[in-house]
C-alpha cells in the first residue's frame, strides 16, 4: 500500500533545535520523528512511500536513501516553494495511482493504521479523515461529523464559546487517487483550508474515523519534551528498543554504566551509551545513543541527543542538549535551557533557565549565559593558552583540527624547513600526531618524527637538532585524563612567543594556507636514537666524580620510558613501576602513591625522584621518607642553583618568588633577573641572559620546573659536591608561606580589575614585568590575569600560616569586590 509522508516543515517553534534541520528529523529516543512514522507504516503494510520534501531536504534524503534500510520502497518529490500540505501531494500525482494514506512528518501516534482502512473501504468514502478526541481542542482544527460519520464542518481553532466537539484532525487521511484532480498545480494549497471545505460544497462526502490510541502533533519544545515522557510512561504503543534491565529503565546494546552510577526510573540510554562513575540520571531522562557522561554529572529529567558530551560534575535539569555537543565540566544548564546542535560549552559555564543557545556556539569557560545566544560565540581571545592549544580529545581536539593547525604552523615555519614532532604514549596522541604532522607535509615542511618520546627530549633534540627550524609534542594531560595539549616550539624548543602565536591562529581561523604542488609536499623521516642523543648530552656536561655517591641510592617513579631507562644508566636507580595499579577515586588517570613511594624511600635508606607532567615536574622524597611537594621541590632546586651554580649566571626568579630566595641571592652576590610567569616569555628572557654556552638551557637552569630528569641529575650533582644528603640540605633552606589561588573573572572585565588594583597605592608597578604587585606591611600579593580561563591568578607570601590565612581571607574579599 502507498503512503505519503509530509516531510517539508521548518518547525519555527522548535527553533534552535531545527535551526539546521528540518522538523522530521528531530530525534524521539534518538531516532528522527519520521523513522518512527516510516516503521509504523511499514507495520501496517504501508511499504510504498513518497516523501515530500522543501525545507533541508538532503538532510531526509541522506538519513532515509531509498528506505531499503528501513523495509520500504522511499521515493521523493521536492516543493521549490511552498505549496501546501495538498499542493505538495499533488506533485507525486504520477505515483498515486491507488487509494493512499497522507500523514505528517511530524506525527508521533500508535494509531491502528488497519483499522483506519477498513473504515475507509466500509464507507466507500472518497476522502477519510482520522480524528482524535482531545481535552482542549481549541488548539487543533476541530471536525464536527453527523450519526453516520460523515464530515458536516471544519472550525479552526475555535475559541470556548465556538467549541462544539472535542474531535480534532490530526492530519492523517486515506485518499482515492482521483480527488487528486481537484487540487490545482503549482499554488500554495492545503488539505484542511481548501480542499475539504471545496469538497464539502460540491457534495462529496467526506468521512471521518475517531481513532483510539496516541497522537501528538510535535510541533513545540514543550511537546517534544512530553513526547518522550509518554513514551517512558508507557502511553505510546511503540517499541522503545533497548533492554529492559530495570522498572521503566532502558538501556541500549553496548552502553557501558558505571556501577555506581545512579539510573533512575523511568529513563532510556541508548545505545554505546557511556556512563562514568558516580553519575546520577534522574527519571524522566533521555540520554540518545553516542553520548558520553564524565564522573558525578547529574542529569535530570533532560533529554541529551545522540554524540554529545556531558562533562566531569555537570548539572543538567529539565533541559535540551542538541547533537554532538560538549558540555564541560562543571557547567549548570537549567530549567526549560536548549543547547542547540554542536555547540560547545567550556568549563563552569552557566545557562540560566529559559535560554536557548543556537547552533554552533561556542563559549568560553567561567561565562553566564543570562539571554538567547543566536549570533556570535562567546570565546576566549586565543586558542592558545599558558602551554599551547589543549582542549577535550576528540571533541575539541579532533584529527581535522590538529590537521589544520599543523598547516598553520607549517605555514609560519614556511615551505622546506623541517620539524620535530613527538608524542607520549598514549594512541589518541599518536593519531593526533599522524593528524598534524599530515597537515605539515601539506604545506611542504619535512618531519624528523620522533615517535614517543617525553616533552623535555622534544625541546632537547628541537634546539640542538640539526637544521631543525620547530618542533611539536602531543600528549595527554596530567591533570585530566580527557584533554589533550599540542605545544609547539621555536628553533631553539622554546614555546613560541605571543607574536608567533598570532601570526599561527590567523591563519588557522582564515584557513589561507599555501598550496603545494605534488612535488614540493614534505617529507617524513624517523632519525632515532633520541633518548641516546639526550642522555650523552647530559653525561658530557654532568660531574662524574659528585654523582657517584648516589650510584644505587636513588629510586624513581617516572611513566615516561625513555626518562626511567636513562635514571637508570645514569645512576643505577630503581623503577617503582610495581606500584602503577593505584587510582585516583573516580578517574581513569593512575594516582601517584606518594605515600608507598615515601615509605619505600625510607626503609631502604634512599631519596626517590618522582617526576611528573611529561617529564617536566619533580617531587622529592628524602631519605627520611619525607615528602617535598613540587612547590617546595621547585625552592630547593632554586637554593641549589643559588648557592652551587657558577657565579657569572643570574638566577630568574618568578614575580611570586619567596622572599627568602631572593634574600639568598644576594648573600651569595648572585644577580637576580625578574621573569614573566608565562612560560615563553620566561625563557625569552632566561636565553638572552644567559652566559653558558653549548649547554641545554635547561641542563644550566634546572630549577625553571621544565626538565626533571636534568634538575634531578644537577640536584644530585650539587648535593655530592657539597657531601650533603638531601634530607640536611632541605633543613638548611628555609619554610615559605605562600599559597596560591584563582578568582573567576570575565574576559572583558579583566582588563578594569587590574587597570584599578594598579591604582592602589601599595601597588608596585615596577616590580615585575607584567601583572600587579601589592606590597601590604611585609607581605605581598601578586595578581595575574590567566592565560587559560577568565581568571585571576592570585599568588601571596605572609610572615607566618595564620597571616597567611587572614591575608588570603582579606585579599579575596577585596579582589571579589572588583568582579562584577
Amino acid at each position: 500500500m502507498k503512503a505519503v509522508i509530509l516531510a517539508g516543515g521548518q518547525g519555527v517553534r522548535l527553533r534552535p533545535i531545527t535551526e539546521n534541520i528540518p522538523k522530521p528529523m528531530v530525534t524521539v529516543l534518538g531516532k528522527p520523528i519520521m523513522e518512527h512514522i516510516v516503521r509504523h507504516l511499514s507495520h501496517y503494510g504501508f511499504d510504498d512511500l513518497l516523501a515530500t520534501l522543501h525545507y533541508r531536504p538532503r538532510a531526509i534524503r541522506d538519513h532515509f536513501g531509498d528506505g531499503s534500510d528501513f523495509g520500504v520502497s522511499l521515493r521523493y518529490t521536492l516543493e521549490h516553494k511552498p505549496l501546501g500540505t495538498a499542493g505538495s501531494v499533488k506533485l507525486g500525482a504520477d505515483f498515486l495511482d491507488e487509494t493512499f494514506l497522507v500523514i505528517a512528518g511530524d506525527a508521533l501516534t500508535d494509531f491502528d493504521l488497519e483499522a483506519f482502512w477498513a473504515f475507509h473501504k466500509a464507507k466507500g468514502a472518497k476522502v477519510s479523515l482520522c480524528l482524535k478526541r482531545v481535552s482542549d481542542p481549541g488548539e487543533f482544527g476541530v471536525v464536527v461529523t453527523d450519526d453516520h460519520d460523515r464530515v458536516v464542518r471544519f472550525v479552526e481553532k475555535p475559541g470556548l464559546s465556538e467549541l462544539c466537539s472535542d474531535t480534532v484532525n490530526t492530519g492523517i487521511y486515506l485518499i482515492e487517487p482521483e480527488i487528486l484532480k481537484a487540487i490545482p498545480d503549482d499554488i500554495p494549497y492545503d488539505f484542511a483550508g481548501d480542499l475539504f471545505p471545496k469538497l464539502l460544497e460540491q457534495e462529496i462526502p467526506l468521512f471521518a474515523y475517531v481513532a483510539e490510541g496516541y497522537w501528538s502533533d510535535i510541533g513545540t519544545l514543550e511537546q517534544l519534551k512530553q513526547s518522550h515522557w509518554d513514551l517512558l510512561d508507557g502511553k505510546v504503543r511503540l517499541p522503545l528498543g533497548g533492554n529492559l534491565i530495570g522498572e521503566r529503565i532502558w538501556l541500549g546494546d553496548g552502553a557501558r554504566v558505571a556501577k555506581d552510577a545512579e539510573l533512575g526510573s523511568p529513563c532510556w540510554i541508548g545505545e554505546n551509551v557511556r556512563i562514568r562513575s558516580g553519575v546520577k540520571i534522574g527519571s524522566y531522562s533521555v540520554i540518545a545513543p553516542d553520548v558520553e557522561i564524565d564522573a558525578r554529572a547529574t542529569v535530570n529529567r533532560s533529554i541529551i541527543m545522540k554524540n554529545s558530551f556531558i562533562g566531569e560534575s555537570a548539572d543538567l535539569r529539565n533541559c535540551i542538549v542538541g547533537g554532538s555537543s560538549v558540555i564541560e565540566a562543571r557547567c549548570e544548564i537549567g530549567d526549560d535551557a536548549i543547547i542547540g546542535a554542536r555547540s560547545h560549552l567550556g568549563r563552569q559555564v552557566v545557562v540560566m533557565p529559559g535560554v536557548s543557545i543556537w547552533p554552533d556556539k561556542e563559549v568560553n569557560s567561567n561565562t553566564t549565559i543570562r539571554e538567547n545566544l543566536v549570533w556570535e560565540s562567546l570565546l576566549r581571545p586565543s586558542i592558545f593558552g599558558s602551554r599551547g592549544v589543549s582542549g577535550l580529545a576528540n571533541l575539541h581536539i579532533t584529527p581535522e583540527y590538529a590537521a589544520a593547525l599543523g598547516k598553520a604552523f607549517g605555514s609560519w615555519i614556511q615551505r622546506g624547513a623541517r620539524v620535530a614532532v613527538g608524542r607520549d604514549g598514549h594512541p589518541f596522541s599518536r593519531l593526533i600526531k599522524r593528524a598534524f604532522i599530515s597537515g605539515l607535509l601539506a604545506v611542504g615542511v619535512n618531519i624528523d618524527d620522533l615517535e614517543e618520546v617525553s616533552l623535555p627530549e622534544t625541546c632537547f633534540i628541537t634546539g640542538f637538532g640539526r637544521h631543525l627550524s620547530g618542533g611539536v609534542h602531543i600528549r595527554i594531560s596530567d591533570e585530566h585524563p580527557s584533554v589533550a595539549v599540542i605545544e609547539l616550539f621555536d628553533a631553539d624548543g622554546m614555546p613560541l612567543l605571543r607574536s608567533a602565536r598570532r601570526k599561527i591562529e590567523a591563519m588557522f581561523h582564515r584557513a589561507e594556507f599555501p598550496k603545494v604542488s605534488v612535488e614540493n609536499v614534505g617529507n617524513l623521516s624517523y632519525p632515532g636514537r633520541v633518548d641516546e642523543r639526550y642522555a650523552d648530552h647530559l653525561r658530557q656536561h654532568l660531574s662524574r666524580t659528585a654523582t657517584q655517591p648516589w650510584i644505587d641510592r636513588v629510586l624513581h617513579y617516572c611513566r615516561e620510558s625513555n626518562l626511567a631507562r636513562i635514571l637508570s644508566d645514569l645512576l643505577g636507580s630503581n623503577a617503582l613501576h610495581h606500584l602503577e595499579s593505584d587510582y585516583k577515586e573516580n578517574s581513569d588517570v593512575p594516582a601517584i602513591p606518594y605515600e608507598r613511594i615515601a615509605e619505600i624511600a625510607r626503609l631502604n635508606r634512599k631519596i626517590a625522584l618522582i617526576i611528573e607532567r611529561g617529564g617536566e615536574r619533580l617531587t622529592l622524597v628524602d631519605e627520611l621518607g619525607t615528602i617535598h611537594r613540587a612547590e617546595r621541590t621547585q625552592e630547593l632546586l632554586t637554593a641549589a642553583f643559588i648557592i652551587g651554580a657558577p657565579p657569572e649566571e643570574p638566577v630568574f626568579l618568578p614575580p611570586d618568588h619567596p622572599k627568602f630566595l631572593a634574600e639568598l641571592a644576594d648573600a651569595r652576590v648572585r644577580r637576580v633577573v625578574i621573569t614573566h610567569k608565562e612560560p615563553a616569555a620566561q625563557l625569552n628572557t632566561v636565553k638572552k641572559s644567559m652566559q653558558t654556552e653549548g649547554v641545554w638551557l635547561h641542563f644550566v637552569h634546572f630549577y625553571l620546573g621544565y626538565a626533571a630528569v636534568a634538575a634531578s641529575l644537577r640536584l644530585l650533582e650539587f648535593l655530592g659536591r657539597e657531601h650533603l644528603t638531601l634530607h640536611d640540605f632541605e633543613r638548611q633552606i628555609p619554610i615559605s608561606h605562600c599559597r596560591r589561588f584563582v578568582l573567576q573573572c570575565p574576559w572583558d572585565h579583566i582588563g578594569r580589575v587590574m587597570r584599578e588594583l594598579s591604582q592602589r597605592p601599595e601597588a608596585r608597578l615596577n616590580a615585575a614585568p607584567e601583572g600587579v604587585r601589592l606590597d601590604l606591611n611585609g607581605d605581598w600579593v601578586y595578581v595575574l590575569p590567566s592565560a587559560d580561563a577568565p581568571e585571576l591568578e592570585i599568588s601571596m607570601e605572609a610572615a607566618n600560616t595564620a597571616r597567611l590565612a587572614q591575608l588570603e581571607q582579606e585579599v579575596a574579599q577585596r579582589v571579589r569586590s572588583l568582579i562584577p
